[in-house]
């Protein structure tokens, strides 16, 4: 079972995400505050999973999320947000954030959200458009990936290792690090799923291998 502590100041939108959360199977909401201050003592007391915490802005937000941490070091937290942009998503999830879907998300992506996080200590879920996966300036020259960083990507898209990458293209793995470096360079991206998604969004690759990231 799923534990969830859900964040949010609006208490309707609150209640609506804590009634999704309520139908889903495996799912259970253990707490739900209006505020940051009041969801620490619940979150201690319920060791949840999962903390979903509500944003309207960006201010404070990775203050907020790094104190979420400290109480509940082993919950995964999954921000909400009414509108997102490349470098608010990138700062989350170099702060640890393990998801972030945007208000008009769909309660099915919401579920799936809870029970990635709870699944795989790995998993990253983005729900977003792809206007934001992608940077403004990511289809410059100097972002255009050479026919290797295609290939390597390609792999990577199937989950396989530097290792695995290494064997299949007759690299040695120090080489496959390094075309993945110039990847994220070139992508902005942030970890080897931001870098698949990116690429997905800017239809730089469209392999889909038998063994997906989420």
């Amino acid at each position: 079972m799923t534990r969830v502590v859900v964040i949010d100041e609006e208490a309707l939108f609150r209640e609506g995400l804590c009634s999704i959360l309520a139908d889903a199977a495996g799912v259970s909401v253990v707490g739900d505050t209006d505020s940051l201050a009041e969801a620490l003592p619940v979150i201690t007391a319920a060791a949840p999973h999962v903390v979903l915490l509500g944003i309207r802005e960006s201010a404070g937000v990775l203050t907020a999320v790094r104190r979420l941490q400290q109480a509940a070091s082993k919950a995964a937290v999954v921000v909400v947000g009414s509108h997102a942009s490349f470098e608010l998503v990138q700062e989350l999830l170099g702060a640890g954030v393990r998801g972030f879907l945007l208000k008009n998300a769909s309660g099915q992506e919401l579920i799936a959200a809870m029970r990635a996080c709870r699944d795989s200590n790995r998993r990253v879920f983005l729900s977003l458009p792809p206007e934001v996966l992608v940077r403004s300036c990511g289809q410059g020259d100097d972002a255009r990936l050479t026919d290797r960083e295609r290939e390597v990507l390609d792999l990577t898209a199937c989950a396989m290792s530097n290792a695995q990458i290494a064997a299949s293209l007759g690299l040695s793995e120090p080489t496959v690090k390094r075309h993945l470096r110039n990847i994220f360079g070139k992508l902005g991206a942030v970890s080897r799923i931001d870098a698949v998604n990116k690429a997905r969004a800017a239809s730089l690759i469209t392999r889909r291998g038998p063994a997906e990231f989420f």
